[in-house]
């Protein structure tokens, strides 16, 4: 199932990141952030199937969540399309900019990809498809 409209979730370690949420705001794109809906230090297994449910595509720099087992179980399980970015920590700029470079890429893959998966985000905005989940 496609999932009607582009809504990134922002998880808690992006959700208060202004470079990203001006990115998303000046690209117009939908957004919901972690700290609207959870309390700070909420467990990943607990809000990741209330994101896969509401049909968010999901931002992290939680390069963990692909090789935690539970994590990675709520993901398949639940439905999730997320996007992490990947490399050493960078600072908000960059991952800012990675960000609008990516959107299109993004928006396409999760048009053509139904949930689960699994994509990672470069530092030079290139997207990678990395597990699908049948």
């Amino acid at each position: 199932m496609l999932q009607p409209e582009f809504t990134l979730f922002l998880d808690e370690n992006l959700h208060n990141c202004k470079p990203i949420l001006a990115v998303l705001d000046n690209s117009l794109i939908r957004y919901q952030r972690h700290g609207d809906h959870f309390a700070p230090g909420t467990h990943d297994e607990i809000w990741l199937p209330i994101v896969g449910n509401r049909q968010w595509t999901l931002l992290t720099t939680d390069r963990h969540i692909r090789t935690r087992y539970l994590e990675r179980l709520a993901v398949q399980t639940n439905r999730v399309a997320m996007f992490c970015f990947t490399g050493k920590v960078a600072g908000a700029a960059v991952l800012a900019e990675s960000l609008r470079e990516a959107l299109p890429a993004m928006q396409k893959l999760v048009k053509d990809y139904p949930p689960p998966f699994i994509a990672t985000l470069t530092k030079g905005g290139e997207v990678n498809l990395r597990d699908v989940f049948s």
